[in-house]
């Protein structure tokens, strides 16, 4: 793979992350850990063997470009089989038509601590590496609470009874880049697979995705094969990749719902017969019946990691709200001590959160090991949600040298400090 990047943005440097792609170190796309930003009006060429094959995408990783737009979907076709006849992209995203540098720093205004994220960092000043105690009371497990009633109020952030699910309001919710009022469609007869490869963009929107009068078969997570799953509806947490499997069983128009965990909002798509006019079913779904849960995730080839003591890393994952800081381990990154690990290692992360909010954790450069108790088949994944008050295991082999970004997927959270850099030990 070989991409010449020009960076035609007048003012901004940038970078492109590809999420979910094995590459060296030096092709991750952060700044500061694996690359240099690429300055305005340079140019920048990635390059790096394809070694796998599924549902991806890039992204900048410099401040909000993810945020404001600047990503996309990477598929990586099988190398020997043909790709299906109906193979369509759906990727959601969260619209501001405001500055989400301005709804940060409402985010962090109220103690006047907050200053100006750079480089898709959490500048924050907080000073020294020592560990951060967060605030009393925030750091207590709680159970995984209900969505509220109310929707987040104007001006960017929500209110403390919506807390749990969002603290930012969107303008609009995206699908393929298009609004529920004017929706994607895409037409397949009666009786043909469709292959759905859904992708969740968006900067801290959770979406919960159901087809009208339809199941889905989910037979990819994260890009990887997974054992045939079928589910009524998907909750997918930010930069989560899920493959679904659909086939419309009679001519009519059929809405693809994907409703903000908070409820304040969805974006839509039409799947339907060609004999049909697309019709948008506009009326927010319920969402009973059968949800995917990573218990129930297996691969579809054994993953069991080679046997030996294993590097354990206990990484809880806490929040300052009244300030507005996330850490992990009581640590606020970039004021936080690397993880060290050597090639080889097998390593293991428990991450317990103590907060009250959805947390999606990315692992750049590796896939690892979901431990949920699916045995020798636990899923590979990239990301994984971990809900308010819950533990998520994780585990991979230190086999891709150099240095590893770790961090919620939550744009504002990882402005705000939740990140680790894993170092290859030399």
């Amino acid at each position: 793979m070989r991409v010449r990047v020009e960076n035609g943005l007048p003012e901004a440097p940038t970078t492109i992350h590809w999420h979910g792609v094995l590459v060296p170190a030096g092709m991750d796309g952060v700044p500061d850990i694996s690359n240099a930003p690429i300055a305005p009006q340079r140019v920048y060429v990635y390059e790096y063997p394809l070694r796998q094959s599924g549902t991806y995408w890039y992204h900048s990783h410099w401040g909000y470009q993810e945020q404001i737009g600047l990503y996309g979907p990477m598929i990586i076709d099988e190398a020997d089989a043909p790709a299906p006849a109906h193979d369509p992209v759906v990727m959601l995203g969260d619209w501001l038509h405001g500055s989400p540098a301005q709804i940060y720093a409402k985010l962090r205004g109220a103690s006047g601590t907050g200053a100006a994220p750079m480089g898709g960092m959490a500048m924050t000043g907080m000073g020294g590496k020592k560990a951060m105690k967060p605030m009393p009371g925030m750091a207590t497990p709680m159970p995984a609470m209900k969505k509220s009633a109310s929707a987040p109020p104007a001006g960017g952030m929500a209110g403390m009874g919506a807390a749990d699910l969002s603290d930012i309001k969107y303008d609009a919710f995206l699908l393929n880049g298009k609004v529920a009022a004017q929706p994607w469609t895409y037409a397949a007869p009666v009786g043909e697979p469709i292959r759905l490869r859904m992708i969740n963009a968006a900067g801290s929107t959770y979406f919960n995705v159901r087809l009208d009068d339809h199941p889905l078969l989910i037979t990819h997570a994260d890009g990887l094969a997974v054992e045939p799953l079928e589910v009524d509806h998907v909750l997918m947490g930010m930069a989560e990749c899920y493959d679904a499997r659909v086939t419309l069983t009679a001519p009519g128009s059929y809405t693809l719902h994907a409703v903000a965990q908070d409820g304040s909002g969805q974006a839509i798509g039409v799947l339907h017969t060609p004999d049909v006019t697309p019709q948008p079913n506009q009326a927010m779904p319920s969402f009973d019946g059968r949800a995917l849960n990573y218990a129930a995730l297996r691969a579809a080839a054994p993953t069991e990691l080679p046997a030996g003591p294993a590097r354990k890393f206990d990484l809880p994952l806490q929040g300052d709200m009244a300030r507005y800081i996330w850490m992990i381990a009581g640590q606020a990154y970039p004021k936080a001590d690397p993880l060290i690990i050597r090639a080889g290692d097998r390593v293991q992360l428990t991450m317990k959160n103590e907060t009250m909010m959805w947390h999606p954790m990315h692992l750049h450069g590796h896939f690892f090991r979901l431990l949920q108790g699916g045995g020798d088949r636990c899923p590979l994944k990239h990301t994984v949600s971990v809900a308010p008050g819950e533990t998520a295991t994780i585990e991979f082999i230190a086999d891709n040298p150099g240095n590893w970004f770790f961090h919620c997927h939550n744009v504002y959270h990882l402005e705000a400090g939740m990140a680790r850099e894993f170092q290859y030990e030399v």
